[in-house]
């Protein structure tokens, strides 16, 4: 059982600073952000989102980043 709540946010500068992780899909010129999936402290969350998105679009571009950090990336060209 874990201490800390599940904390979430819609807000990108609100989890930056909180250093949460962050699902993102990319637009597809890989310049932008479309938008955010997830923001929260929770690894495995973001994991579990990050895959479903994969499955449902497998043509888009997601990440896992924890600020500048990608943890993980899908791309399926």
């Amino acid at each position: 059982m874990s201490h800390w709540s599940d904390e979430e946010t819609d807000n990108p500068i609100h989890a930056d600073d909180r250093n949460f992780y962050k699902v993102e899909q990319w637009t597809a010129d890989d310049l932008h952000v479309a938008r955010i999936l997830y923001a929260g402290n929770s690894l495995d969350k973001a994991y579990e989102i990050f895959d479903a998105a994969i499955r449902f679009d497998p043509a888009a571009r997601y990440l896992i980043r924890q600020r500048r950090a990608s943890l993980r990336s899908g791309l399926s060209k």
